[in-house]
C-alpha cells in the first residue's frame, strides 16, 4: 500500500488511533540530569511542550495519503486548502476511513497487489467525492509532487528528584 510506512510512523509517533489497527510506541529515555548537557535537556523540554496540533497532523497525513496513491493526478494545493478549512471532528472521520482502507489494502496485497491498490484508490476516490475534495484526474497533471515532512514525534518529559529504583515497591 503506497505510503503506509510513513502513515504508520506518523500515526504511532503522534498517538493517533485507527480502528482495528491501534498500536502505540513509547520510547523512554532515563537520564540523570547531572550527566546530560543542558542543550539536550532544553531541546527535550521544548519538544515536550510544543507538539503539533492534531488538526495539522491530520491534514498532513491526508495530503500524504492522496499524493502517495495518486501522485500529480491529485491537486495537493487545493486539497490542502480544503482540508485546512474542515473541523477537527470531520478530519478525524475522513482520516480514519482513509487509513482503514489503506490498512485493509496492505493486509490484502499479499494475494494480488494490483487489485488491492485498485480497491484502495476506489475507496479514496469515494471518500474524496463525499468530502468535496478536488477532482482526481485520470492522467498526471503538469504539477510537482510536494515534499511532506515528518512532524516531530510527541515527546513527554518527566522529572523526579529522587533515585528510587532500588526501593521496594518502586518501578
Amino acid at each position: 500500500s503506497p505510503g503506509i510506512t510513513f502513515q504508520r510512523l506518523v500515526r504511532t509517533e503522534q498517538g493517533l488511533p485507527v480502528k482495528n489497527y491501534q498500536s502505540s510506541t513509547v520510547t523512554v529515555l532515563l537520564l540523570n540530569r547531572s550527566e546530560v548537557q543542558s542543550e539536550f535537556l532544553s531541546i527535550a523540554e521544548k519538544l515536550s511542550s510544543s507538539e503539533p496540533p492534531q488538526h495539522s497532523t491530520l491534514v498532513l497525513l491526508l495530503e500524504h495519503l492522496y499524493q502517495a496513491n495518486f501522485g500529480t493526478r491529485c491537486d495537493l494545493d487545493r486539497l490542502h486548502a480544503l482540508l485546512k478549512s474542515k473541523p477537527l471532528e470531520e478530519l478525524s472521520e475522513l482520516y480514519a476511513s482513509a487509513a482503514d482502507a489503506q490498512e485493509a489494502a496492505a493486509t490484502s496485497s499479499d494475494s494480488d497487489p494490483a487489485l488491492a491498490r485498485e480497491r484502495l484508490q476506489a475507496v479514496l476516490r469515494d471518500i474524496a467525492g463525499a468530502a468535496s475534495f478536488p477532482a482526481i484526474t485520470g492522467e498526471a497533471q503538469p504539477r510537482k509532487l510536494h515534499s511532506i515532512p515528518i512532524p516531530p514525534a510527541r515527546c513527554y518529559t518527566y522529572s523526579w528528584d529522587q533515585d528510587n529504583f532500588g526501593e521496594s515497591g518502586g518501578l
